[in-house]
């Protein structure tokens, strides 16, 4: 018995803690917002500095094709809000509560080269606010920026994308920015099978446009990445190339399946070359797509020595030259073993510039 009444009285005293708690919070919300417009800004004599961090969550997509990146991350803003300034003391010892994101004067930070408005994966986001006017605001966005990708290396490319935050309305003299840190916070990052995050880093630039006599602030986010090896491309596209070599293993009276056999190795690098085509734009100025096109040329060549080879093998007698064209047999010889010394080096050479 004893128990049972002293566990509702604790239970009792905690409910009131609470529900005083509650109300002290309301007055103090209540006094805050009495005469608050969030359409204005804090301050009003001098400029509101923003200090923007930025945490990057996942990595989601290069697109070669728009020239776009694609990612999860979550923007740290803080300000000071010199409306939003409390004595503790008055108010039960709170010094810090929370209010909806659509109470507040919100600064309209923007990614100047968004690809498709970015937009917060969540509508229900709060402030955060200290006692000192202090205003924290951490929304997670979605983001997909325009990132100019240079595919000449492929597929050993790299590129630099970046990502251009500040204020879409005002100046500096009402709205500046600052980097929180001159990096992107990569803790809770999560790696991308394709792409390799190599660096990051966060620079502020002064800007001042042709159209507008004021100077606006930005923060530039800069991601340096790269594509993780890609040996199952390059492996298949040296094979299929270097198969040619085959062709010259089969006797010169054998010209017709010589072409048989080049032919299919035509196909096969036609096939290799459309699956490039799908993945990367302009492959042909691509490295890997300038091998391909190489050892298709290359084909073609021997597909045209062969043929020259099979008009002067007659099918009845193969094996054997026409009688008196032994002059002409060894001529033949002559090119066969230079064809197939000279696509060997130019194999060579291509093959090295590939991978250098």
């Amino acid at each position: 018995m004893k128990f049972s009444l002293g566990s509702l009285m604790l239970f009792f005293m905690g409910m009131l803690t609470r529900t005083t708690a509650q109300q002290v919070e309301a007055r103090l919300k209540a006094d805050l917002f009495s005469s608050y417009d969030k359409r204005l800004l804090p301050t009003h004599n001098e400029s509101l500095n923003v200090n923007i961090q930025m945490s990057l969550s996942s990595l989601r997509e290069m697109d070669s094709f728009q020239g776009s990146i694609k990612m999860n991350a979550w923007l740290f803003m803080h300000w000071v809000d010199p409306r939003m300034v409390w004595n503790p003391l008055e108010y039960g010892n709170i010094s810090k509560f929370r209010v909806h994101s659509s109470e507040v004067f919100v600064p309209d930070i923007t990614l100047y080269n968004s690809h498709s408005p970015s937009k917060t994966m969540s509508d229900d986001i709060s402030t955060l606010m200290t006692n000192h006017g202090t205003v924290y605001y951490t929304p997670p966005v979605a983001i997909e920026a325009a990132c100019s990708l240079d595919l000449k290396d492929y597929p050993y490319d790299s590129h630099i994308c970046r990502l251009k935050w500040g204020s879409w309305v005002f100046s500096r003299m009402r709205i500046s920015v600052t980097p929180s840190s001159d990096t992107i916070d990569l803790n809770d990052y999560h790696a991308h099978p394709v792409w390799e995050l190599v660096n990051t880093s966060a620079v502020k630039n002064v800007v001042s446009y042709p159209c507008c006599a004021e100077i606006y602030e930005d923060i530039s986010f800069h991601l340096t990445v790269r594509r993780r090896e890609s040996h199952g491309r390059i492996a298949s596209a040296v094979i299929a190339t270097w198969l040619i070599l085959v062709v010259f293993l089969i006797g010169p009276s054998s010209a017709g399946e010589r072409i048989i056999f080049a032919g299919f190795v035509f196909v096969a690098s036609v096939v290799l070359s459309a699956a490039l085509s799908a993945e990367v734009p302009a492959y042909s100025m691509t490295r890997l797509g300038r091998f391909l096109i190489g050892g298709m040329l290359i084909n073609a060549v021997v597909i045209i020595i062969n043929g020259l080879i099979y008009r002067f093998y007659p099918k009845d007698h193969p094996g054997h030259m026409k009688e008196g064209d032994g002059t002409i047999s060894r001529v033949f010889l002559f090119i066969d073993i230079g064809a197939f010394l000279g696509t060997t080096i130019i194999l060579a050479i291509t093959t090295g510039a590939l991978f250098a």
